[in-house]
């Protein structure tokens, strides 16, 4: 018995701790690692024809866009994960929060630029046609769609402020939030061109240093 007990404390606790911990974010990776500054700049400035305009404001949990992570956590609770920084963005925070609904499992998504809640998806990872159905119908129920608009594979719209809902059916059922202030778009841009201006600078040295050497 002592032999047991001195096999199992080996292990310390923060080391267990550890690799559960990179084994709950290798779940999260898939989705993070698509996420940088390129990719979510392009979400603001791609443009549809014929979005639908809802009457009602847009707003995932009811949780207006330029709240703080604070007063999310507050509204829905403590995340499941979270992460900040991602990639080459700078001031960027996720939450993510892992459930059910119509007893599929889900992961939602809130984003944060300078503690701005600008972005929100929620994925159903799995899916049938009925749970597509009922989203649909229930999007349509609460942004007060008309009812001889039929059921699409994607539907976009928009509402008096700009902010965006597009639902997709894809790999994962998805409904996709984004803000319309302009305070996100304008802050990323920020970034987009001091990342220019350093590749630039980057590349200049290189080709200095190549002359150098020629």
């Amino acid at each position: 018995m002592r032999q047991t007990l001195q096999n199992y404390k080996i292990l310390p606790y923060s080391n267990r701790y550890s690799s559960f911990y990179q084994e709950k974010e290798s779940f999260y990776r898939s989705f993070i690692n698509q996420y940088y500054l390129d990719f979510a700049h392009n979400q603001f400035t791609q443009e549809r024809h014929d979005p639908y305009l809802s009457k009602t404001l847009i707003a995932p949990h009811d949780i207006q866009f330029g709240a703080s992570p604070r007063k999310v956590i507050w509204k829905i609770g403590m995340p499941s994960f979270q992460v900040k920084d991602i990639n080459d963005f700078k001031n960027h925070k996720i939450l993510f929060y892992r459930t059910k609904l119509l007893r599929q499992k889900v992961l939602i998504q809130f984003h944060f630029i300078n503690g701005f809640f600008y972005y929100s998806q929620l994925s159903f990872l799995t899916f049938t046609e009925k749970t597509h159905s009922i989203l649909f119908n229930s999007i349509r129920t609460k942004y007060e769609c008309p009812g001889s608009l039929e059921e699409q594979d994607r539907l976009y719209m928009t509402d008096i402020c700009g902010n965006k809902l597009i639902i997709e059916k894809g790999v994962y059922l998805t409904a996709c939030y984004i803000t319309g202030d302009s305070y996100p778009r304008q802050l990323m841009e920020e970034q987009l061109r001091e990342k220019h201006d350093l590749l630039s600078k980057a590349d200049n040295y290189e080709i200095d240093r190549l002359s150098k050497i020629l």
